[in-house]
């Protein structure tokens, strides 16, 4: 039988990126706005030299999320 793990007990990392958003499409959400973000200030930082550091750490921020849809997609529920 396939046991899903019950939010009490997901990881500490999981909890974090899913704290206070309202589902799996709040989520999602929280991914596509990191990601056109990060590729805005890319371009502009490729043109200027500046913002590129924040762009690439808005693109390290869709990471973790990404990660989370996964994790709960396989143990936990969106329930």
């Amino acid at each position: 039988m396939d046991r899903r793990v019950s939010r009490s007990e997901y990881p500490l990392w999981v909890k974090a990126s899913v704290w206070g958003i309202p589902g799996r499409g709040g989520v999602w959400a929280f991914v596509v706005f990191s990601l056109a973000c990060a590729a805005l200030l890319l371009m502009r930082g490729a043109h200027t030299g500046r913002f590129l550091d924040v762009g690439f750490l808005l693109a390290c921020a869709a990471v973790p999320y990404w990660l989370s849809i996964r994790w709960i997609d396989r143990n936990g529920s969106w329930d």
